[in-house]
């Protein structure tokens, strides 16, 4: 028996080809022509087009970028998660199984990364450093698609997805870094010194993360049937608004271009590795555990992003290989601006209409 999506709009469905058996998908008539699921998303990746060129020709400093993204990720986007969550018919008992196919999707994304990083020959250091590359994902680019692909719903189960995961990448992410750098400061005969243990700089990070704890309030609001007097909600929504697009142009001038030209086997690898099998990975998960169309969809969305700016400054700050870092970040965001409309348009896109 295949496996459908169901979405409440029309819909239309087809098959897979047969590498993925029998499953088939409805995708969202969204009553767009075939191409213009491409043209709905081009405005995000022209907001991070013109954030590289405002670093590279216009003057824009690094300090600048650096005061940006602390105000993107501390005053602006934290309001977007929370009124997303806050006002959504989303409860984290309803989307136990959204929450739940997300994650295995992303366990997944763990261990092809591990994969890549077990086949491709390379200092265990860098290898440890670009492995967080393979399951973390860029939430700006994905809330401001789960915007524009399926509204408001959309960006609030992605948005508790985020707190989801979050948790449990930075685990992962922090305590096979610092791993590997114990060992070669061992080997080189350094000490660790005084440095916090890999729990308790993993407790920090998720602790003090404020997207997490906008996500948490937004559900307990949600929850508590709490509503925000109109005021509020308002300068809240637009502090939201306001993050995706000054979001989006860092991600652009966070971009190392001139950096490309030392990717190598591994970057390659660990590239394909984020952008097509997680998402491959997504879609088998999928048909063992069949959702909705609209969960169903972010969580492709979700397996599709590449991967945090985050990573470089976590790279950096805990002695990796940051430099293959922010290469692998580069690649990724611009290979992203043609995977990513390819598998909207696929799963996404109304097939076989117009």
């Amino acid at each position: 028996m295949p496996k459908h999506f169901r979405f409440v709009k029309e819909s239309v469905a087809f098959s897979l080809p047969p590498f993925f058996g029998s499953l088939t998908l409805r995708v969202a008539a969204l009553n767009l022509p075939h191409m213009e699921t491409i043209l709905l998303i081009t405005p995000d990746f022209l907001l991070i087009l013109l954030g590289a060129a405002l670093a590279a020709r216009f003057g824009f400093g690094e300090s600048f970028w650096r005061s940006a993204e602390k105000l993107v990720f501390y005053v602006l986007f934290p309001p977007l998660l929370f009124t997303s969550i806050a006002t959504a018919s989303v409860t984290l008992e309803a989307a136990s199984h959204f929450v739940l196919a997300g994650v295995v999707t992303m366990l997944l994304g763990v261990l092809s990364a591990a994969v890549v990083r077990f086949t491709i020959s390379g200092d265990p250091v860098t290898h440890a450093s670009i492995f967080q590359c393979g399951f973390r994902y860029n939430s700006y680019i994905g809330v401001a698609l789960a915007a524009r692909l399926f509204g408001n719903e959309g960006s609030a189960l992605l948005a508790l997805l985020i707190a989801v995961w979050v948790p449990i990448s930075n685990a992962i992410a922090v305590a096979v870094l610092a791993h590997a750098v114990a060992k070669r400061d061992a080997s080189n005969g350094h000490l660790a010194g005084q440095r916090p243990s890999v729990l308790i700089s993993t407790v920090r990070a998720v602790v003090g993360n404020p997207l997490i704890i906008a996500t948490l309030l937004g559900l307990l609001f949600n929850t508590l049937g709490v509503k925000l007097p109109g005021v509020a909600l308002a300068t809240l929504k637009h502090l939201g608004s306001a993050s995706l697009a000054m979001g989006l142009l860092c991600i652009g001038a966070g971009m190392r271009l001139g950096a490309l030209r030392s990717c190598g086997l591994l970057l390659a690898a660990a590239a394909f590795q984020r952008l097509v099998l997680v998402t491959i990975g997504g879609l088998l998960v999928l048909h063992f555990m069949p959702l909705a169309a609209l969960p169903a969809g972010v969580v492709i969305l979700f397996a599709s992003l590449p991967t945090a700016q985050s990573c470089y400054v976590m790279t950096a700050n805990m002695r990796g290989d940051a430099a293959a870092v922010a290469n692998l970040t580069t690649l990724q965001t611009l290979a992203s601006m043609i995977t990513l409309p390819i598998w909207i348009e696929l799963l996404i896109a109304p097939l076989g209409t117009g």
